[in-house]
């Protein structure tokens, strides 16, 4: 067997590739889970901690107190962010898996769909015209976060370098199945 040091130690630097939406999607939702599961446990919310340090009576400046609650608000900052990258992610996965499932549905029957900007993924035209931001299509979404100046650039990046990378090499999948079908 070899020894130890001659296998690479594995990081998360050397993840550059999901292994497929599904298992992103789950990933996503253990981190929303794990997330709450840690909001859950401080006794007081964000906002309370915000509200709180209004008070320089009860919290001043440089004092003890006060320096623990930023820090105990620093870390709930960061488990909110976490959050939201993850819903974020769930959503976007969703809606590749949307436009995936159309593709395939397209290529079964013989005629080609565009997943693109504002393909509806298989929303009705029974609603007059207004789609929801979930019926959208991903390109639609991810100019949308783009243009979204509260959009953190991890959470768009991830979505639309990472999740993109997956959803282009999915769509090429699914087209190169239709091409080697026949259809």
């Amino acid at each position: 067997p070899p020894s130890s040091s001659s296998v690479p130690l594995r990081t998360c630097r050397d993840v550059r590739y999901p292994v497929s939406l599904r298992n992103e999607r789950r990933a996503m939702e253990l981190l929303l889970e794990v997330t709450s599961r840690a909001l859950s446990g401080y006794p007081t919310s964000l906002e309370g901690d915000d509200a709180d340090l209004t008070d320089e009576a009860a919290y001043p400046r440089y004092g003890n107190a006060r320096n623990a609650k930023l820090q105990v608000r620093g870390e709930k900052e960061v488990l909110h962010h976490f959050a939201l990258w993850a819903r974020t992610a769930v959503h976007v996965i969703d809606i590749v898996l949307r436009e995936l499932e159309a593709e395939r549905r397209a290529a079964a029957s013989g005629s080609s769909s565009s997943s693109g900007s504002s393909s509806s993924s298989g929303a009705s035209g029974s609603n007059g015209g207004a789609r929801r931001n979930e019926e959208l299509g991903y390109d639609y979404v991810i100019r949308a976060m783009e243009d979204d100046d509260d959009c953190h650039t991890t959470i768009l990046r991830y979505c639309s370098d990472v999740l993109g990378a997956v959803r282009r090499d999915e769509l090429n999948r699914v087209a190169s199945g239709a091409a080697g079908s026949g259809a």
